[in-house]
């Protein structure tokens, strides 16, 4: 395989992860993980935000939201395992100081680190995760970043 087949191949398998009341009756597609009734996958391919979400919506899903301290974890450890904790763009970005996912649902739970959003100079509008640990931060939409897709079951 050359190198750019390797940068877009996801780092992941299809496996099953949930909690104790959940069984996984459902399957994700091939090379996206489970955790619950979701699905994720990581690409380790840098790109403005737009751009990866538009990839994840090619693919059947949208970047990344998150709505649980679990699945925080889930997400930030799949990165770390397939990256080293790169700070990689998930599926937050605002519209007039208010929060939003890509993929429309409700942004109820957020995990950001100390201080942010900060809207530092007046342009940080998309979401990056893995930034001082398993934390949220507020960036330039045009930076590039590795991606996280999501999709429900």
């Amino acid at each position: 395989a050359n190198l750019s087949q390797l940068i877009s191949t996801p780092l992941t398998s299809s496996v099953c992860h949930h909690s104790v009341a959940a069984d996984c009756p459902a399957r994700c597609p091939s090379g996206w993980t489970q955790f619950g009734s979701r699905c994720f996958i990581f690409y380790y391919q840098y790109m403005k935000w737009s751009d990866a979400e538009k990839f994840c919506i090619s693919i059947g899903g949208n970047l990344a939201s998150i709505h649980s301290s679990d699945e925080n974890t889930f997400v930030s450890d799949m990165i770390n395992r397939a990256s080293g904790s790169r700070n990689t763009w998930i599926g937050g970005h605002d519209a007039e100081r208010r929060w939003l996912w890509s993929d429309g649902s409700s942004f109820e739970y957020a995990h950001w680190y100390s201080n942010q959003p900060d809207n530092s100079g007046g342009n940080q509008h998309c979401l990056e995760i893995n930034y001082g640990g398993d934390y949220w931060n507020d960036m330039p939409c045009t930076y590039t970043r590795p991606f996280v897709c999501s999709q429900d079951l």
